[in-house]
């Protein structure tokens, strides 16, 4: 009985340099197909949401250029402090309050006030609080393509679906990794 067991683990033993490198041999090459087909079906899956993604992404980058011409702003000597020109902004609107304030830069520059309501209303005023102009934002160019960009155009779905696009990505990095890893594993020698 002791002479199969030492014959056992010897043989075990010997399977050392050649069938224990063929074995790892496979066992990567297994592996680098797996991750193949994955990294394939995840590519191919994601490929359309990532390119609406990246479009609109390049497109909003230029959104200054696309959208609306903000009216210029007669020079002030002394503007009104900031929770002026916002009440004159909310007042300029139907009582929402406002969100978000982009500031003068420039003297000429309008302060812009986005308002809370359904229409997405954009109020533009100089620094003595005078409305210069209003529009509605929520059916403007770069709004739609934001909507768009970020699947809030299609509700919680496709806020899901951009979800998924972002995450594949994140997968196609890993496998891709791992592919380029089992290619490089140093070769046993002889």
């Amino acid at each position: 009985m002791q002479g199969a067991r030492s014959w056992s683990i010897g043989r075990f033993c010997d399977l050392g340099s050649d069938q224990l490198r063929r074995t790892t041999e496979l066992t990567l090459a297994v592996a680098r197909k797996s991750l193949f087909k994955l990294h394939n079906a995840v590519g191919l899956g994601v490929l359309v949401l990532v390119l609406i993604s990246a479009v609109t992404g390049a497109v909003l980058s230029f959104r200054g250029q696309l959208g609306y011409v903000p009216p210029s702003a007669p020079v002030v000597a002394d503007h009104l402090p900031l929770e002026q020109i916002i009440a004159r902004a909310e007042a300029a609107g139907d009582g929402s309050p406002a969100t978000d304030v982009q500031l003068a830069l420039e003297p000429e520059d309008p302060y812009l006030v986005w308002l809370d309501d359904d229409a997405e209303t954009e109020v533009y005023l100089d620094g003595a609080g005078e409305v210069l102009a209003t529009r509605e934002g929520r059916w403007g160019l770069t709004r739609i393509l934001f909507q768009i960009h970020t699947g809030e155009l299609l509700g919680l779905f496709g806020q899901a679906l951009m979800v998924a696009a972002a995450l594949g990505l994140c997968l196609l990095g890993w496998s891709g990794f791992g592919m380029w890893r089992s290619r490089r594993r140093p070769k046993a020698r002889d």
